[in-house]
């Protein structure tokens, strides 16, 4: 997945926490660059990372999807190194 297709993906994924992607907000931009960065555009990778942040952000009480979010997130999965 890249460009549209990771957009639109991440646009759902967003509202499926209950959560609006801003493209206009620096947070949301920083947070959309790690994902795409961390996975690659690999949706299997990009699915089982948005499992991980939407525990973490049920856990620590959180409404925004922040760097250090997905960061936390990404340290929680295995992912090999090639």
């Amino acid at each position: 997945m890249q460009g549209d297709e990771l957009s639109f993906v991440l646009t759902r994924h967003w509202r499926k926490l209950g959560l609006t992607l801003d493209e206009a907000d620096f947070t949301d931009t920083q947070a959309t660059a790690s994902i795409a960065r961390i996975t690659g555009g690999n949706f299997r990778l990009f699915h089982r990372l948005f499992v991980q942040i939407e525990r973490i952000l049920k856990i620590n009480g959180l409404s925004v999807i922040t760097d250090d979010v997905v960061e936390a997130a990404r340290s929680a999965l295995v992912i090999g190194t090639t």
